[in-house]
């Protein structure tokens, strides 16, 4: 008895919320409206999810790319500080590599590098929607200090004649 008393009052309060508030008219016939909703709230669940993994794929390019232009700018200071120049683009080339990533550019002079380096991103799913080339780039600068730099003091020790 106490059941069917609740299940008047709600269906009472079902039809007065209803005529209440003219949007949820819609529901008032619910056949086939749940799979509806359940099939749309799975889709984007699943693209959510799918999602997830193309930020994920986004991370791991830039500290390919990252790692690259750090380990090819240094190598290059290394090189430079023993005058080694011929040997730059040989080292700059098997760095690149090793991280999976290409040389965009290189620019050096006595006092600093700035090298650049970019990586195709291999996307799951926003590579089918968007047809784009998605790609990474990082630059990564570095400065160059000789030991007879000013800021060592070794050049108070020696005279240099020119």
């Amino acid at each position: 008895m106490r059941i069917n008393y609740l299940y008047e009052i709600w269906i009472l309060l079902k039809i007065i919320i209803l005529k209440k508030i003219p949007g949820l008219r819609i529901f008032k016939n619910k056949s086939g409206n749940l799979s509806i909703i359940s099939g749309v709230t799975a889709l984007i669940f699943f693209m959510l999810f799918i999602s997830v993994f193309d930020i994920f794929q986004l991370y791991i390019a830039r500290e390919h790319t990252k790692n690259a232009s750090d380990a090819i700018a240094l190598a290059i200071a290394q090189n430079l500080l023993f005058f080694e120049e011929n040997k730059i683009f040989e080292i700059a080339k098997k760095a690149g590599e090793e991280n999976y990533c290409e040389i965009d550019s290189i620019e050096f002079n006595y006092e600093e590098i700035i090298v650049t380096t970019v990586k195709k991103v291999n996307f799951l799913f926003w590579d089918k929607i968007f047809k784009n080339n998605s790609l990474v780039y990082s630059t990564s600068k570095v400065k160059v200090t000789y030991p007879w730099d000013e800021k060592f003091g070794n050049c108070r020790f020696f005279i240099f004649d020119y």
